[in-house]
């Protein structure tokens, strides 16, 4: 037997050709069982498109599937065994498919009554000048009972459909091979050989002849190929099947294929012996084309996968007999174009090449195909432990771009960590698997136990998209954060963004984003009542009429004590969120001030409008039209996220018309612990004349988010004497606003005890 005819081709001067389909139309499933047809000097291929994706363990099978070494993996909500059929024109010169059309069926469709649906295993023909597709299609009855049928095709578009009934009563009737120069006949079966005339127009069938053969085979021998003429004689290829179960009763199966030649009368002359295209287990040929001195064959590799073999003559009639073999074996080149698929064909069972083949499917979209060479990877002897693993995380990973076949995916992340439990990469994908999918306790339980093996990571394919075991700690910052483990959250997010790992971009700009959206814990205020007064660190006129502020960190008791408790001053307030909770203005307009405040959030501008005298205006911070602010302003605050829109916020005021007396400006240091944007605002204000009072509040020791400023002119040198603090040390806002000495500050308050006002200061 030959184990690979392709090989044996390209020594005698034949090529093989990969037959791909681009991925945007085929959603990287698999391309099998194609055929082929010259029609008016055009060649044609037509590729059979199934919804599943086979996975078939080979060799020693010790990467079997949850489900046995072969399985078909249907996506888990639609367990249909779907097929549909792309028809292609096959450029001349490079052998490769060119608009590619998927058939339109969809005129003469109707809902299917099995799980098998649509045509199977189509074969090209031209019978009457029309282009027909005849195969089996088992969905029109509820038992799939199969049946040949015959559907023409025009401008890529099925617009008839004939079901095929047998000669006599049959379960199922599949791979009747079309006889090309013999319009609606077909070769049913190969030996005996029986023949049969279809009436299309009645879709009955007969038998016209039933030949006895002298030539014994060893199995039944199968359909294939349509039947072609070559010289005097009748050529198809066939298949046989073994079929069996192992001991765990699941099914495995190999296929082999045979040329067959019949003379004129239909009697076997000559056959080969059985052969294989490339030593797979699972392969099948549904055409057969005579171009010149050579054959076409395009056939399916593993249910997934397609190529066209271009076969001397010469060979084909060594092969089978009409001639002896005479001629020397060449060299293959394994430098060229084909450099890749030639060194697969040459040696198809060398783990380094299959592996590549892996990863030109994979980074081509093809993922049902990559999933194939990969499994072959790793079930090869000898292929390394760390690269048995590698394939088997892609194995997982073809399963999960391809989508709906959550079960199956996660089996086979299992896969990869029974075969390397002390790695920490599969651990990363069962994480962020079920992250996912919400299920944020199992996320966090595989991020850790991931981060046990931390340290025992190798190098593997960057398009596996495992970097580093930071994307573990960041897994287990996302699932604290999902499990109410808020404070805990931001100190691991806080923690990422300032280490030193080599952090992608992706993961900065994620990281960040969820550093700015956590924010502080309820963004907590800062509690001040009427009993604090004599604490303040400057005690401005009329201090002891303040009951309680509304600040998160006192900064509308800072703007009173740099303004001397000012009443009826002017503010502009940029990004105001709640009318009270947490505001810097509340207390303002208390005192009489006035101004406007902008906010992005419908819903706190409505509540805005509802509950404070003040101008609210709904808008983009950024998109303000600031060019009517002229002359001297009392305040004014900056708070916005994250601090990169804050700072274009900064830049977009003309400060060459407008003095501001205090400003209170959010950078958010703790969410920018690179500090480029406190870096840059501090540059900008200083550059316009603005004065850093105090630098790096905070509600709490370590999250200092404000810098305070003053312009020297509006402003009291002795208020500022006493106000200012040069250091750069964080500064919890309660320590820098009140004398610590003679009064301390216990917890934080909610939104709640702010409203019921049961806080309680010592």
């Amino acid at each position: 037997m030959n184990k690979n005819i392709c090989k044996s081709a390209l020594q005698r001067g034949g090529s093989v050709t990969p037959l791909i389909i681009p991925t945007e139309k085929t959603e990287g499933l698999g391309l099998m069982n194609p055929s082929i047809l010259k029609i008016k000097n055009k060649i044609y291929v037509v590729m059979r498109w199934v919804g599943y994706s086979l996975y078939h363990s080979e060799f020693k099978q010790k990467h079997q599937s949850p489900y046995g070494p072969l399985v078909y993996l249907n996506p888990e909500d639609d367990i249909t065994l779907t097929t549909r059929n792309f028809l292609c024109e096959l450029d001349p010169k490079t052998l490769e498919l060119k608009k590619h059309n998927l058939v339109d069926t969809s005129k003469l469709d109707v809902k299917p009554l099995w799980d098998f649906v649509g045509l199977e295993d189509a074969r090209l023909v031209n019978w009457g000048g029309k282009v027909l597709l005849t195969g089996v299609r088992r969905d029109t009855t509820t038992n799939g009972q199969g049946r040949m049928e015959i559907s023409e095709v025009k401008n890529n578009k099925e617009i008839s459909r004939n079901r095929i009934e047998a000669p006599r009563e049959t379960y199922c009737e599949k791979n009747w091979m079309p006889i090309l120069d013999m319009p609606n006949h077909y070769v049913k079966w190969t030996s005996p050989t029986e023949i049969v005339k279809v009436n299309n127009t009645k879709t009955k069938s007969k038998t016209v002849k039933t030949i006895e053969q002298d030539v014994e085979f060893p199995r039944d021998i199968r359909g294939g190929s349509q039947v072609i003429k070559y010289k005097d004689y009748w050529v198809c290829v066939t298949h046989e099947v073994d079929l069996w179960f192992n001991e765990q009763n699941n099914k495995d199966c190999e296929y082999y294929h045979r040329f067959i030649v019949w003379d004129k009368d239909w009697k076997i002359v000559y056959h080969s012996e059985e052969f294989k295209f490339m030593d797979a287990q699972i392969e099948f040929t549904c055409g057969l084309h005579l171009e010149g001195d050579n054959f076409y064959l395009p056939f399916g590799y593993q249910d997934t996968t397609a190529f066209l073999l271009k076969l001397p003559c010469d060979m084909f009639e060594e092969m089978v007999g009409l001639k002896k073999a005479n001629s020397k074996p060449k060299k293959i080149d394994v430098e060229g174009s084909s450099g890749l698929f030639y060194r697969f064909i040459d040696s198809p069972n060398i783990y380094n090449t299959n592996y590549d083949l892996g990863i030109y499917y994979f980074t081509n979209g093809q993922y049902s195909s990559a999933l194939s060479f990969f499994l072959r990877t790793a079930e090869i002897e000898g292929t390394p432990e760390n690269l048995v693993y590698e394939s088997l995380l892609f194995v997982a990973k073809c399963i999960s771009m391809l989508g709906r076949r959550d079960d199956t995916e996660i089996e086979l992340w299992h896969n990869a960590i029974r075969y390397k439990p002390t790695r920490p990469e599969a651990y990363l994908f069962v994480s962020q698997y079920f992250e996912h999918r919400n299920n944020f306790s199992q996320s966090q339980t595989f991020a850790r136990l991931g981060l046990e093996f931390k340290n025992n990571s190798e190098p593997i394919s960057d398009a596996l998209l495992y970097h580093h075991f930071y994307e573990l700690e960041f897994q287990d910052a996302i699932c604290d954060w999902n499990l109410g483990q808020g404070n805990d959250a931001r100190k691991k997010f806080s923690k990422l963004y300032s280490s030193d790992y080599p952090l992608t971009q992706f993961y900065k700009d994620l990281i960040l984003k969820n550093i700015t959206d956590l924010g502080e814990v309820n963004h907590p205020c800062l509690p001040y009542e009427k009993s604090m007064a004599e604490s303040l660190r400057y005690k401005f006129k009329n201090y002891k009429k303040i009951d309680k502020n509304y600040s998160q960190c006192y900064q509308d008791m800072f703007v009173l004590s740099m303004l001397d408790g000012k009443n009826n001053g002017e503010y502009l307030e940029i990004g105001s969120a709640d009318p009270f909770y947490g505001n810097n203005t509340a207390l303002l307009e208390e005192l009489g001030w006035t101004g406007v405040s902008i906010d992005i959030d419908e819903g706190f501008v409505n509540k805005f409008r509802e509950e404070r005298k003040n101008k609210v205006e709904l808008c983009d911070a950024r998109k303000y039209d600031y060019s009517h602010l002229i002359g001297v302003i009392d305040y004014l605050q900056i708070d916005c996220d994250p601090a990169s829109v804050t700072f274009d916020i900064l830049t977009s005021i003309p400060f060459d018309k407008c003095d501001f007396k205090v400003i209170t400006y959010e950078h958010d240091h703790y969410a920018d612990p690179k500090s480029k944007y406190r870096e840059l605002s501090r540059l900008f204000l200083n550059s316009k004349g603005y004065e850093l009072v105090v630098r790096n509040i905070a509600p709490n020791d370590t999250a200092c988010y404000e810098d305070w400023y003053i312009h020297p002119k509006y402003i009291n040198p002795k208020i500022m004497e006493k106000m200012l603090d040069t250091s750069e040390d964080t500064k919890k806002a309660s320590n820098y606003m009140l004398n610590e000495n003679t009064y301390k500050v216990v917890g934080e308050i909610t939104q709640e005890q702010l409203n019921k006002g049961l806080y309680i200061a010592d």
